[in-house]
């Protein structure tokens, strides 16, 4: 069937379940942050000699959790210098990249009220800021939204935003959310952007230039005809065919993840190039994503688009889920693949992510509950050959174990679920959601894939017999031999062989080391192949 076809058996198949409602884990925040008013002067950042600094404010409406009479934000020291606050914040202090702000009362659970901070940045390079020449951008992932402005900066924090920015008339400025104005006055340009849905402090963001080239499309919701606005933002010397080619693609795209997923769930898409700053492909800020300079690739744009599904609007709750957002976006750049050109397409893909792996595999677990309350390094958290590789060929090998229509049912259910969607989810309840709309336990799956490192080195044996009732019989051992780490249990396929020419694939689940299937035949068997489509990716087989 292809994924045409696919997307067809889908809506058949999740009538047979209810979307079900799970609660996840809670952490011991003292407050929530409902929303955050960013004003931002960058001025004088778009005028030689590009300075870093800038003077800005900003209110924090917040919802108390517990009885306090103090708000903790983080606020690296290094980056920011805090004037004042006002509203409900009477005094502060600010130390060891905390700003803690005494409020004017105790606050009782559940109160709502607001804080004012004014801040502003210093002459720094801290990779979260950055100017140069004409160019400011952010760059938050994974806790760098703290460098710019006053936040609770953890994923499990989501709220709305608004980012005010006052500029140089010449200036294309772009930032989360929706336009909501941009108003001259004398040789200012003043923006202002909203996001009415919740989104991470790591996944706001704003972009500006004084000459980028500015494409306005439109993509069509299918369920109310809603016109989406799709930004482009461009720079002189960009190849312009690859750009052409990433337009015409990113609303097939969006048809496609709409399909499979859930419809489009932000106020607009962008899409902005940086410059050699950058230190990444791509980031998929929530409707602005920033790419390399000159990076319009197909691929790049399918997975940083995929994000504002898997990462964006249902967001890790902590640094320890991470996997559950770049591997999903590498493993629909596989799907994207197999709606293009065709199942072997996603396979050729699949295969290139196990090569990649396989090839550079830090013998290391993709889950670390330990990143939950300690980000790692960079370098850590963003394993390629794990959190993006192994994880997508993980996600692939889901697909394998489920069947193609439990599988994809049990994403759409996932992405629809009132409990998750705009919200946060954790490995925990990923695996529990999973297993209970596909109606299966999977934590064994999960736990040998994700908390296990490595993969399984299957080293078989089989041996023919020929029995006196005229019937063959055939005795086949799977035997893994991986060290340091367990015995990976899977449902494996087996290829026989007949001495006519006919085949037959048989289906067995390898629940333990060394164990032994038997097969009666009528006919004789002459070979038998383990796992003939490559369906179990991630493995080594010695023969």
């Amino acid at each position: 069937m292809n994924l045409t076809a696919k997307l067809f058996s889908v809506f058949v198949f999740i009538m047979m379940f209810p979307v079900l409602i799970y609660s996840h884990d809670t952490d011991n925040r003292t407050i929530n942050v409902l929303n955050y008013q960013i004003s931002l002067d960058l001025y004088n950042c778009f005028i030689k000699p590009y300075p870093r600094t800038y003077t800005a404010s900003e209110v924090i409406t917040f919802r108390a959790e517990k009885n306090t009479g103090e708000l903790r934000l983080n606020a690296e020291n290094v980056s920011l210098i805090i004037d004042s606050v006002s509203l409900s914040g009477k005094s502060f202090t600010h130390s060891v990249d905390i700003l803690t702000i005494n409020l004017d009362r105790v606050y009782d659970s559940s109160e709502v009220s607001d804080v004012k901070i004014y801040f502003r940045h210093k002459e720094v390079i801290d990779s979260s800021f950055i100017v140069r020449d004409g160019i400011a951008y952010t760059d938050c992932e994974p806790i760098g939204a703290r460098r710019w402005f006053p936040c609770n900066d953890v994923p499990s924090d989501k709220a709305t935003a608004e980012i005010n920015a006052n500029v140089p008339v010449n200036t294309f400025f772009a930032a989360t959310g929706y336009l909501a104005d941009s108003v001259v006055s004398n040789d200012t340009l003043k923006y202002r952007w909203i996001s009415t849905k919740p989104v991470a402090t790591y996944l706001i963001a704003f972009a500006g230039k004084t000459s980028y080239n500015l494409d306005v499309t439109e993509w069509t919701r299918p369920s109310d005809n809603e016109k989406i606005q799709l930004r482009y933002y461009w720079q002189r010397g960009e190849t312009a065919f690859n750009l052409k080619n990433v337009k015409e693609k990113v609303p097939e795209m969006m048809d496609l993840f709409s399909i499979l997923y859930c419809e489009y769930p932000f106020e607009k898409l962008g899409f902005v190039t940086t410059n050699r700053d950058f230190q990444w492909g791509g980031m998929e800020n929530q409707t602005l994503i920033t790419l390399c300079p000159d990076c319009w690739t197909e691929d790049l744009v399918c997975h940083e688009l995929a994000h504002q599904w898997f990462g964006d609007l249902i967001t890790p709750y902590s640094w320890s889920d991470i996997w559950l957002n770049e591997g999903f976006a590498t493993y629909n750049e596989a799907i994207w693949d197999e709606y293009k050109n065709g199942h072997s397409a996603y396979k050729k893909n699949i295969l290139n992510e196990a090569s990649k792996y396989m090839r550079r595999n830090p013998g290391r677990e993709i889950y670390n509950p330990e990143w939950s309350s300690d980000v790692p390094v960079d370098s850590l958290l963003f394993n390629e050959s794990l959190i993006y590789s192994k994880a997508s060929c993980v996600i692939h090998q889901l697909r394998y174990v489920l069947g193609d229509s439990v599988f994809f049912n049990s994403l759409y259910l996932y992405m629809n679920n009132p409990e998750f969607v705009y919200g946060n989810i954790t490995t925990k309840a990923f695996v529990d959601f999973i297993s209970s709309v596909s109606d299966q336990d999977l934590t064994w799956y999960f736990e040998e894939w994700l908390t296990q490192p490595n993969h399984p080195v299957y080293q078989n044996n089989y041996s023919i017999e020929k029995s006196s009732d005229s019937k063959w019989k055939l005795f086949y051992t799977i035997n893994q031999i991986q060290q340091n780490t367990s015995f990976f249990r899977m449902p494996v396929e087996l290829k026989v062989t007949f001495k006519d020419g006919s085949n037959e694939i048989l289906k067995v689940d390898n629940t333990y080391n060394l164990q032994m299937f038997s097969f009666e035949f009528d006919k004789e068997p002459v070979r038998i192949s383990f796992d003939p489509d490559n369906q179990i990716v991630l493995k080594e087989v010695i023969r």
